[in-house]
């Protein structure tokens, strides 16, 4: 029986906690799972899936459960049993109750979800209603705990939308956390200076839209973008009125969070 026991570790230790994806639900973290072995009652258990993935179950011990589907799991405990107690035994696993993922910040739901198969952290924000208008859905954290070590894995929405593979599959337990969106400030000879929302791939010129354009006083050719990049400030030259005439967009950089474009005004 420890033979048996230790192959079914060695088992565990290298399955993913969600194996492919084929139709069937895939134990996890967490999970309420009912047990029972016709006419053993002492034998038929309600049990929950511990940190480690294992399960307690009477006469055997842990048994590893997580990253099993159902049916693999009853084939376990029924080989287990058979080994050194009972004669042909009928087991049955059914799951009561699945783990949960936990989805936090700018999302439109905010709260814990129930875990499916093959579960994406983009599909699991889908289930949440969605980044608000306020999310950044360029920078979504995926917080994991495995064992005693904590990982945080950063997905871009937008890039997981056209790329599966920069999507992340989903593990009980898991936080997903969409952090408020950044800010640009506009300033200077704008109509309606301020802050405004870092959004996807706004451009200097972008963001001067979103402030109302130039005032008659500008002078666009002297526009500035201020941005601290390791401690140290820099300013880049955008010769905005040359860039709307000229059709040269490769001058029209991209922004990052705090950055302040400065138009100054013309003494002519």
């Amino acid at each position: 029986m420890k033979i048996v026991i230790l192959f079914s570790y060695l088992v565990f230790l290298f399955s993913p906690a969600f194996a492919a994806d084929t139709g069937e639900y895939h134990i996890g973290v967490n999970d309420l799972l009912e047990i029972s072995v016709y006419q053993e009652p002492d034998l038929s258990k309600i049990v929950r899936v511990s940190p480690d993935g294992t399960i307690t179950f009477p006469l055997l011990g842990n048994i590893p459960a997580s990253g099993l589907t159902a049916k693999e799991l009853e084939s376990r405990v029924t080989d287990l049993l058979t080994a050194d107690y009972l004669v042909n035994p009928q087991v049955n696993v059914f799951i009561k109750e699945h783990g949960k993922v936990y989805i936090r910040g700018f999302v439109q739901k905010p709260g814990a979800y129930e875990i499916k198969s093959g579960m994406t952290a983009i599909e699991a924000i889908a289930l949440a209603g969605g980044v608000t208008e306020k999310g950044n859905a360029e920078k979504i954290l995926l917080n994991r705990t495995m064992g005693s070590e904590k990982i945080t894995i950063e997905i871009n929405s937008y890039q997981a939308a056209n790329d599966p593979d920069k999507d992340t599959v989903l593990l009980t337990g898991d936080e997903i956390v969409v952090e408020e969106i950044g800010t640009v400030s506009v300033l200077g000879q704008v109509k309606n200076p301020g802050r405004y929302p870092l959004k996807q791939s706004l451009t200097v010129i972008e963001a001067i839209a979103l402030a109302g354009g130039v005032t008659d006083l500008a002078a666009p050719n002297g526009t500035k973008v201020i941005r601290m990049e390791a401690g140290k400030k820099k300013v880049y030259a955008i010769p905005l009125d040359s860039i709307l005439k000229g059709g040269d967009k490769s001058k029209d950089i991209r922004l990052k969070e705090d950055d302040t474009i400065v138009v100054p005004e013309s003494f002519f």
